[in-house]
């Protein structure tokens, strides 16, 4: 397949894990890795489509600003799948003692290793409002944040709401690769339109308000230390138009 045949069937995929999303992506832009104004375009396209996914930018600006981009999107797909969040979620939520609820919203596979090590805790479904108001705690994901906002699925803004009337701490998890810093954040939600398709099924989560700890691969953090700690190179042409 072409190259730019294959960053179309990319940018146009619907629901698609983190991780081979972005593996398919940095092979698919690795074919300009000789061409940096091919790179540049190619990388814009697709996130004119894919706005939705931190790691995605993360790729981009990560393999523009490398004297190598081919060898660095290698790295990329390493950082990935070498991620620590799940490890490090799963070391905060030793705290719990045996027999505590959790109240989880969002696509939590990424992180399943963590949870399956606690089969002593009680698992709620946001739709059992009597026993989510009994929660311990309320986990969340997010696969594209910044300081002080996060792209989660709709049906979490109200169980965040929710979860700050009963008093309950929520924990955002935000792998490796899903928190931009505050500029390169700032010039992608500048795209999250609402007729936009990658936002669909999506809204936007208020950090500051709701979210007592961010699960990043350095550990649990507040938003704004999540978003300093973030290694995406700033790339602002990224989203010129």
């Amino acid at each position: 397949m072409h190259p730019i045949e294959r960053l179309r069937y990319v940018a146009r995929a619907g629901v698609v894990p983190v991780v081979p999303l972005v593996r398919e992506s940095a092979s698919a832009l690795s074919s300009f890795a000789d061409d940096p104004k091919g790179l540049l375009t190619s990388c814009r396209r697709l996130l004119d489509r894919r706005s939705d996914c931190a790691p995605l930018v993360w790729l981009a600006a990560r393999m523009l600003t490398a004297m190598d981009p081919r060898s660095e999107a290698r790295r990329v797909i390493g950082d990935l799948e070498d991620d620590a969040t799940p490890h490090l979620l799963g070391q905060g939520m030793d705290a719990l003692p045996a027999g505590s609820s959790v109240l989880a919203v969002g696509d939590l596979a990424a992180y399943a290793a963590a949870l399956d090590d606690r089969p002593d805790l009680r698992w709620v479904e946001p739709d059992d409002l009597e026993a989510a108001g009994r929660a311990d705690l309320v986990l969340m994901t997010s696969d594209c944040a910044g300081p002080s906002q996060a792209l989660v699925v709709a049906e979490t803004v109200s169980v965040a709401e929710m979860a700050r009337g009963w008093g309950t701490p929520v924990w955002l998890i935000a792998g490796a690769g899903r928190i931009l810093p505050e500029r390169m954040w700032d010039l992608l939600s500048d795209r999250h339109r609402p007729d936009d398709p990658a936002m669909r099924g999506l809204a936007v989560l208020d950090l500051d308000r709701f979210v007592t700890r961010v699960v990043t691969p350095s550990g649990l953090r507040t938003p704004a230390e999540a978003a300093r700690r973030s290694d995406c190179p700033i790339v602002p042409e990224l989203f010129a138009r």
